[in-house]
């Protein structure tokens, strides 16, 4: 009889293990379910607040694009007094915020311009670009680097170029690209400019954009000060200033208009590429959600014939 209660009190003791065994392994299994429902939850969440502000950043196309087709019909230059160029505070919307800016590309040296659609160096622009990167401190002439990472051919442009030899032998290795760059920050991949030092001193004086129309124009009424300068090697700041000033209450309309103001003629050998009036624009647009922060940058090309997207990326342009 003894024996029996031992052997009874030994299962109850199994029994009572079992069920919390049983009890923590239906625990477990409900956190899982519980953390994975609101991981889901919160997974598409965020891709329906994502998809809204991807559709704020192309309303803010419409928009700018809207502002464009206006501008051209209302002006026949483009200057930085103008509606396009006013920086908007940000709007609000339901749940967030939308803050969009509108900057003219024409206002840089498009770096995919150097080369022409023949594949034969832009030799007034090879001349800017030197001047440019000479008067940021920039040693050698990087341009070579980059029109060697522009270029069809494997050929190295002596003595700065560089082409698959180079890049093969850096940690890590990569190739040249041989085509357009579809973002400036691309340009940090090209020799001369690994240094983010150098890159910074740069980046706002030059750009990268499809070569469409007029992609290797200067807007004189909008060019920075460092553009204005690479135009010439005896183009001072105090000169380029005096532009800037002039241009802030009576912008540029002629190039006769522009040459005899301060007797640039005899100091801008060639005028080749300058403008007053910009085909290619950036919109940068920042829709913030809830835990979505989405910034866009659209490339807006616009002429007489109309006025289209030409291209689009996330974060980095």
């Amino acid at each position: 009889m003894r024996a029996l209660t031992i052997k009874t009190g030994h299962q109850r003791g199994v029994a009572i293990i079992t069920a919390l065994l049983i009890v923590a392994i239906a625990v477990t299994i409900s956190v899982k379910i519980s953390t994975s429902l609101q991981l889901d939850v919160r997974r598409t969440s965020n891709m329906i607040t994502l998809d809204q502000a991807r559709l704020y950043s192309l309303a803010a196309e419409s928009w700018a694009m809207r502002i464009l087709k206006d501008d051209i019909k209302n002006s026949t230059i483009d200057s930085l007094d103008e509606n396009w160029a006013i920086e908007l505070p940000p709007i609000p919307i339901e749940g967030g915020s939308i803050l969009s800016k509108l900057t003219d590309l024409s206002a840089c040296l498009n770096i995919n311009a150097l080369i022409d659609p023949t594949g034969k160096v832009d030799t007034v622009l090879q001349a800017r670009l030197q001047r440019l990167f000479s008067n940021a401190g920039v040693k050698g002439t990087p341009e070579q680097a980059i029109k060697d990472w522009l270029d069809a051919d494997l050929q190295t442009t002596n003595p700065d170029g560089a082409e698959d030899g180079y890049y093969l032998n850096l940690t890590p290795p990569y190739r040249v690209a041989n085509r357009p760059m579809e973002s400036i920050s691309e340009l940090r991949l090209v020799k001369g400019f690994e240094d983010p030092k150098i890159y910074h001193q740069i980046i706002q004086d030059v750009c990268a954009y499809p070569v469409t129309g007029q992609a290797n124009t200067i807007n004189i009424n909008t060019a920075s000060k460092e553009v204005l300068k690479s135009l010439a090697v005896n183009l001072t700041d105090q000169i380029a200033d005096d532009i800037i000033q002039q241009r802030e209450t009576d912008p540029f309309t002629t190039l006769a208009q522009f040459t005899s103001f301060n007797q640039l003629k005899t100091i801008i050998t060639n005028t080749s590429g300058l403008s007053f009036s910009s085909e290619n624009f950036l919109l940068r647009t920042q829709a913030v959600i809830g835990p979505a922060n989405l910034v866009v940058y659209s490339v807006i090309h616009r002429d007489t014939n109309g006025i289209e997207v030409v291209s689009r990326s996330n974060r980095v342009y």
